[in-house]
């Protein structure tokens, strides 16, 4: 009878055990699969927020010079930026500011505020937007170094998307 009763406690300790490595090993893998998951939606969110913004550089500079601005601009050499996209940029830029580095945003806007045209108030007005003068080799410029940027992060995601297939099947990105 007494060995049966320490059988019965040896086994229920054996038991006891191996529960408590099993919820450890569980909490180590679900903790790694969450930091993975983080990364991921992390990395999906940087390539989102670039494409957005090489997307509004690139429709700034293919829109066309209209007649009143010929005076103005150079098309081959200067960009004019209305200024609802000048605020989207600002905005869209100080908004996500976490998933842009904070270099290309300096280095972009410090060397546009050297090229901005100088008008009154009532010419600007007028003029519907910002002039920036021989300034579009800075906005190709920042439209390749994004686009390089993307690369890297859709590369960087390449990488991890081996773990996670399916959550990247069910966010619907195409990459």
């Amino acid at each position: 009878m007494i060995e049966l009763i320490i059988a019965v406690v040896c086994g229920l300790i054996i038991g006891a055990m191996l529960l408590i490595i099993g919820m450890l090993i569980y909490k180590v893998y679900d903790d790694n699969r969450y930091k993975k998951r983080l990364a991921t939606e992390k990395l999906l969110k940087e390539i989102e927020v670039r494409n957005t913004l090489n997307q509004k550089i690139i429709e700034i500079l293919n829109r066309p010079v209209t007649g009143d601005d010929k005076d103005l601009i150079n098309p081959q050499n200067d960009v004019k930026v209305p200024f609802y996209d000048y605020n989207f940029l600002k905005n869209y830029t100080s908004m996500y500011n976490l998933y842009i580095p904070a270099y290309f945003l300096s280095t972009f806007f410090t060397d546009l505020s050297h090229h901005l045209a100088v008008f009154d108030d009532e010419q600007d007005l007028k003029n519907g937007g910002y002039i920036f003068k021989e300034s579009r080799p800075i906005f190709e410029k920042f439209s390749v170094s994004i686009t390089e940027d993307i690369e890297v992060k859709k590369k960087e995601l390449n990488n991890t998307k081996n773990i996670y297939p399916s959550l990247l099947k069910h966010q619907h990105y195409n990459l």
